[in-house]
């Protein structure tokens, strides 16, 4: 990369904010704990938190593993121990895109067999369950199963014990009520699950067998409002996911230059590159959520 591969890591200046408001956001759940400041919190784990956690296991914070690991482990400290995410996204999801092993799309079947009025009003639980399934109820899948997606967890790795411990501890003597819980849930759900789902879920099922990892990561990923600001930081800097599938280690802000090369790139081979509007890529979200199958994107 031009420059070398520190202009690749996450930006002083955007680290400095995104710790600030995470600092925001631990004194609005432990500190203040009320039904708000729990929903205001769970907005900015949704937004900020994601992303210090996003970065951190992708090792885009910074070039020293323990400082992408503190990354990790802090900005994943709302809502679970952070070696859930890392088994469920870097090494489920990244690596199976919208396939089988893909944790992300393993209870989508069972959402198709419903009925779509019912799909929408249950849609406040989701959003607070999808919360749940990636915090709480990973202990049970770290510790007890031993399993994420059916990828095995090694307890040996990433200090996975120690952490459950001091998440369990922190939470069990410093944690607002039940309410507060449920607030931060919810608001961090409402964000969380169409913002992180909407490049991928859009495209699945499809049944085509690829030649490549690398076509598969561009077919089944989907670029949206590339040229928004606000659509940047609502998504947690995913709105260039081909990009990020490609080269998870780079750091996001350096994706707009790289998306005009893997255009040309697709261009040349053959490959359908998705690139499309925010409102087209949440109008298909919905389509796939209450209809149950893709909608037409090109």
């Amino acid at each position: 990369y031009p420059g070398g591969s520190k202009e690749t890591k996450m930006r002083w200046r955007t680290l400095f904010g995104l710790s600030a408001m995470w600092s925001l956001m631990i004194y609005l759940f432990f500190f203040h704990r009320t039904p708000l400041a729990a929903a205001v919190a769970g907005f900015i784990m949704a937004t900020v938190g994601t992303r210090l956690a996003h970065e951190g296991g992708h090792y885009q914070l910074s070039s020293k593993e323990w400082a992408n690991r503190l990354g990790l482990f802090l900005g994943y400290f709302l809502t679970g121990p952070s070696m859930a995410w890392h088994y469920r996204h870097v090494i489920s999801h990244h690596a199976h895109t919208n396939q089988e092993e893909d944790v992300d799309v393993q209870y989508i079947w069972i959402a198709d067999l419903l009925p779509g009025w019912l799909k929408v009003f249950s849609l406040p639980v989701v959003f607070a369950g999808a919360l749940v399934e990636i915090g709480p109820k990973a202990i049970l899948d770290l510790v007890v199963l031993r399993s994420v997606g059916g990828h095995r967890v090694d307890w040996r790795l990433g200090m996975v014990l120690p952490e459950i411990a001091v998440w369990l501890l922190v939470h069990w003597f410093a944690g607002p009520s039940m309410m507060c819980y449920a607030c931060m849930w919810l608001t961090a759900g409402v964000v969380f699950v169409p913002c992180s789902q909407v490049a991928h879920a859009i495209l699945y099922p499809d049944n085509q067998t690829y030649t490549s990892w690398a076509k598969l990561q561009i077919a089944e990923s989907c670029d949206f409002a590339t040229d928004s600001d606000f659509w940047y930081h609502m998504a947690f800097g995913l709105t260039t996911q081909v990009e990020h599938h490609l080269f998870p280690g780079i750091g996001h802000h350096c994706y707009d230059n790289i998306r005009l090369l893997t255009r040309e790139v697709c261009a040349k081979h053959g490959v359908h590159h998705y690139d499309v509007s925010a409102k087209k890529a949440f109008g298909a979200l919905w389509t796939r959520w209450v209809k149950g199958f893709p909608a037409p994107l090109a």
